[in-house]
């Protein structure tokens, strides 16, 4: 008790509460002040440090020495009748009042204003959805600030009032911006976009403030015989007065034509005061072709790419192939060749098999006589990942984009590439809006731009996004057919994804894909009859497709014994051996059938690196539904230990990776890690979730899998299937009296 008094009566105790009240705010304050200046964390770090450190340091002092009238003395020397510490002590317990007072004030201040930031807060940013891809784009997207050194070309006029000549101006705009495309310090909107204002009547200003530009050109063409005048106007949009313009007056030959391309592009760039590199100049000085008839060929062919429909599709292969045989030596018409291939495998009829060979035959001949074409290297990318040599693919993309930095498609193929793993969603979005930045109405990006947000489990903002892209194009088919699969894949509303892909079969109906929904949402419903119905046209349409062998075997179990359906995966698996996707799909339909050896044997032959463990990281990024059912597949084949490293890498991913990144990772089949574990509680809540959440793509296909076995008299495993069941009911009520197609 002595000495707790002589603490006291040297003011020990109340120096210290007065160091603590003086170090706390101290550190609120260097709290602000750092986090405004953006300090690095170790200066807060070492004031902390220093603050510790004087605590006792200052106690010791107080201890030791006194403050009197003639200054600071050692306490052992002042008599103890003339000390002071009694004033002295007054005088700190009055400081210590006014700290604690200034203390309480800033946590009140600091209490009501987070309060009201919060509350503003949620008032800016209603939807929190919105805030995981840091910004909701519409097809109008607002520009914060506008590049000045950007420009969109209206579409030309044809001024010789021919229709004939109509193919050949939209060709020559669209190859005045292929030429630009190349200035890399240039922003140049596509002309998708800029075809949205042909004959219209909105002002200069009005255009390039929706299409986020400084500039605005204009052009007329007026083609008369063999000769042909160009007549073009560059126009600053804020003031809406003209930078430049020239009339061109040329015989038509194509040496002339590119010429005058070429003028014109540098003449913009001076216009914008950008500077062109050598390899610029160069590439807007190159002729593509000697050949007129060859370039009026590709000029058609470009048009009919655009909408992506199967029979304009063909019609542009068709054009680009006569452009090439007139003129052997024309790059460009190769990439649109090996482009219309590629689409056509994906929208049309021509089996990957045969596309696969054309397309980088003529990537091959295009890279041969143009070693610098950034459009080839796209096509080349794309080539790359339909063969699942990913890193090959990333790398000729961004070889593309050095090349033609501002070429949309490379950056929405890029975008598509990375949609296939699961973790990249969020920069997939950013490549879709840098690609919608170029070409803001291109209903194909948007679309795109749609599948990034559904990819990342954004399913709102997905719907918004495809019902405005319907709104502003109704006859997009495309948008059509990636709303209908997200309805049925990931939503669960099977009698919409019926709705939308009866839609878009009727706008392309040379288009499997529709066809393809309707089968998998009529599988969902349980609806066998209108399932064969829509593959017997299917197979009207072509019986040998991939898509009509796919469906085909899940279609299967609604009628078949086991026997007729593995009889049927030995027909079909010839056509998807190059499609591993699909073909661990299959292998999963035969673990349905009890057919586990089997199932083993399909995922080794189509993806043999699962058996090496390296690779996994890949693999499960990939296919991250698959990862765990290949894990199971090894523990019950005779590779217990790898299927149980399988198993605990996939589950990490999910639960670590992947569930930062995806709004709903219930959805990869997260239970059937779980029962590979033997977790049966957690299989059971993650099942019960993918009820909730609407993830009722063919779980009672999926569920007729072994590893279920342990769940099945469950009563909270049978409750969620009749849930879903209920759900079933529902939908296919409301679409009674509907006819299929």
């Amino acid at each position: 008790m002595a000495f707790f008094a002589e603490l006291k009566r040297r003011n020990v105790i109340r120096v210290g509460i007065a160091y603590i009240v003086v170090a706390w705010l101290v550190l609120q304050f260097s709290d602000v002040v750092l986090n405004n200046v953006e300090a690095p964390d170790w200066v807060f770090q070492v004031i902390m440090l220093l603050l510790a450190i004087g605590f006792p340091l200052v106690l010791l002092f107080a201890w030791a020495f006194e403050l009197t009238p003639e200054g600071i003395k050692k306490e052992k020397d002042i008599d103890r009748s003339q000390s002071i510490t009694t004033q002295t002590g007054k005088k700190l317990s009055s400081t210590i009042f006014v700290l604690m007072a200034l203390g309480i004030a800033y946590l009140l201040f600091d209490k009501f204003s987070s309060q009201s930031d919060v509350e503003h807060t949620a008032q800016q940013i209603p939807d929190p959805q919105a805030l995981a891809v840091k910004v909701e784009k519409t097809l109008t997207p607002v520009q914060v600030s506008i590049n000045p050194q950007s420009i969109a070309v209206l579409p030309f006029t044809n001024r010789s009032r021919q229709e004939e000549d109509e193919f050949f101006v939209a060709g020559m705009h669209d190859d005045l911006l292929t030429n630009l495309a190349r200035i890399g310090s240039l922003k140049v909107i596509s002309r998708t976009s800029v075809t949205q204002y042909k004959d219209t009547e909105k002002t200069i200003p009005d255009i390039a403030r929706e299409l986020g530009v400084a500039t605005i050109m204009e052009g007329a063409v007026q083609r008369s015989g063999n000769t042909v005048r160009i007549n073009v106007q560059l126009i600053d949009a804020e003031s809406d007065k003209h930078l430049w313009a020239e009339i061109y007056d040329r015989e038509l030959t194509t040496e002339n034509l590119f010429a005058i391309q070429s003028e014109i592009s540098q003449a913009i760039a001076d216009a914008l005061k950008t500077t062109l590199s050598p390899e610029e100049k160069q590439q807007i000085n190159t002729r593509p072709t000697e050949n007129l008839a060859a370039y009026n060929a590709y000029l058609r062919g470009r048009q009919l790419l655009a909408h992506r429909r199967s029979n304009e599709l063909e019609q542009a292969l068709q054009q680009f192939s006569k452009a090439v045989e007139l003129d052997p030596q024309f790059a460009l018409a190769w990439v649109g060749l090996a482009e219309s291939t590629n689409l056509l495998s994906f929208y049309g009829t021509l089996a990957e098999e045969i596309g696969f060979p054309v397309i980088e035959d003529a990537v091959n001949k295009a890279l041969a006589i143009d070693a610098n074409n950034g459009e080839a290297y796209t096509s080349l990318a794309s080539l790359y990942d339909s063969r699942g040599r990913y890193k090959e693919a990333e790398t000729a993309y961004k070889k593309a984009i050095a090349l033609t930095p501002n070429y949309a498609t490379t950056y929405h193929w890029y975008g598509m590439l990375l949609l296939e793993f699961s973790s990249r969603s969020d920069e997939s979005i950013d490549l879709f809006l840098k690609a919608q930045a170029l070409d803001p109405y291109s209903a194909i990006i948007n679309t795109a731009l749609a599948g990034g947000y559904e990819s990342g489990g954004l399913f709102s903002l997905a719907e918004q996004q495809y019902l405005k892209i319907i709104d502003f194009d109704n006859d997009f088919a495309e948008a059509y057919v990636s709303l209908a699969a997200m309805y049925i894949l990931e939503l669960g509303r099977f009698d919409k994804g019926v709705e939308y892909a009866r839609k878009a079969a009727e706008l392309d109906p040379g288009n499997f894909r529709p066809l393809s929904n309707l089968v998998m949402a009529y599988l969902n419903l349980g609806d066998a009859r209108a399932v064969e119905s829509t593959i017997q046209r299917m197979q009207e349409l072509d019986a040998s497709h991939y898509l009509t062998a796919f469906t085909s075997v899940p279609a299967s179990l609604l009628t078949a014994k086991p026997a007729g359906t593995q009889e049927l995966i030995n027909w079909a698996m010839p056509k998807l051996q190059a499609l591993p996707g699909s073909a661990q799909f299959i292998a999963q339909i035969q673990l349905q059938i009890g057919a586990v050896a089997k199932a083993r044997e399909l995922y080794l032959t189509t993806t043999p690196a699962w058996l090496q463990a390296d690779q996994w990281s890949q693999l499960i990024e990939k296919y991250p539904d698959q990862a765990c059912i290949v894990a199971w597949v090894f523990m019950q084949t005779g590779n217990e230990e790898l299927g149980i490293s399988l198993q605990q890498q996939t589950l990490s991913f999910h639960e670590q990776i992947l569930s930062a990144t995806h709004e709903h990772v219930d959805m990869f089949l997260t239970d059937v890690c779980y029962l590979a574990a033997g977790d049966t509680e957690k299989a059971i809540t993650s099942i019960t979730t993918q009820v909730e959440h609407g993830h009722l793509f063919l779980l009672d296909q999926a569920h007729a899998m072994p590893m279920y076995d342990p769940i099945r008299e469950d009563p909270r495993y049978l409750a969620a299937m009749a849930e879903r069941e209920q759900i079933i009911l529902e939908q296919r009520s409301a679409l009674q009296g509907q006819a299929d197609l």
